[in-house]
């Protein structure tokens, strides 16, 4: 359900590149099935079309009180 032209591997391995960390390739194949999970998740979300009077979320900032 997620976008057919993601490729997880590609990404994980160009960010890990980016932003200099390393996934060490015993952990590669999770890292992958974890992005494919998200990208599911996302296409999900995405999918579902919002009224217009919907209203953004508060911002959560951790230790502030609401």
């Amino acid at each position: 359900m997620s976008h057919p032209d993601f490729d997880a591997e590609a990404y994980a391995r160009e960010m890990s590149r980016l932003i200099r960390l390393p996934i060490d390739a015993a952990h590669l194949p999770g890292v992958v099935q974890n992005l494919r999970i998200a990208a599911r998740m996302a296409a999900l979300i995405d999918a579902r079309a919002l009224p217009r009077e919907t209203e953004a979320a508060p911002v959560l900032i951790a230790g502030r009180k609401a």
